[in-house]
């Protein structure tokens, strides 16, 4: 006869298992928590902000330094270069690229750059639209599916594409 764990022992007796719980009502109590958790957090962003404000307004007298040094907003951490990154590749383009390409170079050649992006294709293609509506990129459809070249690029079959472009390109194939 093995071992019976306690679960077994429990249910041959005819006892309930107490170590059972109602999966339903906890999830119920992690989302309202959740939910009161955000809730909190705005009201602390709230008052951080009104503290920081009545500071700029009225200077630093109006509280202790300790508290106005914890209110103060965070510099940005956020790294900038993703638009003159992609510019810089596409301009060294042989050909127009998708964005899983544009993101499979940069990756390539700067691999921090798209590290503290959630979702690195949809950053990609929000600065390629807003390069599209400045005029600097034009977006044509290749297989179904969306490329990106530079507007001012009018490459011919002649033209030999720069080694960093060739290495894009090879690479971009590879994992595509």
């Amino acid at each position: 006869m093995g071992v019976l764990s306690i679960a077994e022992y429990l249910s041959q007796i005819g006892l309930p298992n107490p170590l059972q719980f109602d999966q339903r009502y906890f999830r119920e109590e992690i989302r309202a928590l959740a939910s009161e958790l955000k809730e909190v957090e705005a009201h602390i962003a709230a008052v951080k902000a009104m503290i920081h404000g009545l500071a700029l307004i009225y200077g630093p007298g109006v509280a202790k330094s300790e508290l106005l040094q914890s209110v103060r907003p965070e510099p940005r951490t956020n790294k900038r270069g993703l638009t003159s990154a992609c510019r810089l590749l596409l301009q060294q383009a042989a050909r127009p690229y998708a964005v899983s390409e544009i993101c499979a170079c940069l990756d390539e050649l700067n691999p921090e750059l798209l590290l503290r992006h959630r979702k690195p294709m949809a950053s990609v293609m929000s600065v390629l639209r807003s390069m599209e509506r400045q005029g600097q990129v034009v977006r044509g459809r290749e297989r179904g599916r969306s490329v990106w070249q530079l507007a001012s690029s009018t490459l011919t079959t002649e033209a030999a594409p720069s080694a960093t472009a060739q290495e894009c390109s090879r690479s971009s194939a590879a994992t595509l």
